[in-house]
């Protein structure tokens, strides 16, 4: 005899076998409300994606760590990020050479096919929503330094060498969202009126010399 299954339209969990115990409705029950209720780690991806893409943050997440070489193929580790509104997590990252005797800013793009890396002369994406990974400099044949862009919700450490304004580069790859100062010294760090931050600096004002401050920027 053939065994008949139920199985819910939802997240296709399979009902138990009515007729063994005395309990198939508490089961019926329960089953049916974690169809109904439960949501995967694929949900949650679905449900985050549009959302930072509406929001507009784009940038590394984890990882990404770059590396000089001996090449003009800088080192990239593994890392998480968000670029064109679409989260990609990449275990072995595959770069091209970059330009001889420049020094280049490495972004990240969902919006081509296939997903790539590229490099500008300048720190300004090919594409609104492109992350950007750092800045590598190289010599004739090799990447001989490389810069770390600011991860999304990073730090950005302050150090002004006098009272008055002052700028930061912050190093995101586009205008901060978020920006949060947390003082660290004596003294006091605010921002500067009308323009605080654009795609490249962070504006900000020293009440003394010796001020440290730290912005936590997304």
């Amino acid at each position: 005899m053939a065994i008949l299954r139920t199985v819910l339209s939802r997240k296709g969990f399979v009902q138990p076998q009515h007729g063994i115990t005395q309990y198939e409705s508490d089961l019926d029950g329960n089953f049916a409300m974690l169809d109904a209720n439960v949501a995967f780690m694929s949900d949650l991806a679905a449900a985050i994606d549009p959302l930072v893409g509406d929001f507009g943050i784009n940038g590394v997440v984890t990882g990404f760590t770059l590396a000089p070489s001996g090449s003009l193929t800088p080192g990239l580790t593994a890392g998480t990020l968000y670029a064109n509104g679409i989260r990609a997590v990449l275990s072995a990252p595959s770069l091209g050479a970059a330009p001889a005797n420049a020094t280049s800013y490495l972004f990240y793009s969902e919006e081509d096919y296939p997903p790539q890396f590229y490099y500008r002369s300048t720190l300004a994406p090919l594409n609104a929503g492109d992350a950007f990974i750092g800045i590598v400099v190289t010599n004739g044949t090799q990447v001989i330094s490389v810069t770390q862009a600011t991860a999304l919700w990073g730090w950005v450490s302050v150090t002004p060498t006098g009272p008055g304004n002052f700028t930061v580069p912050h190093l995101l790859g586009r205008t901060p969202l978020v920006a949060s100062i947390v003082y660290t010294s004596a003294g006091q760090v605010w921002w500067q009126s009308p323009t605080d931050r654009d795609n490249l600096n962070l504006y900000l004002v020293a009440s003394d010399a010796g001020v440290t401050a730290k912005v936590q920027i997304c």
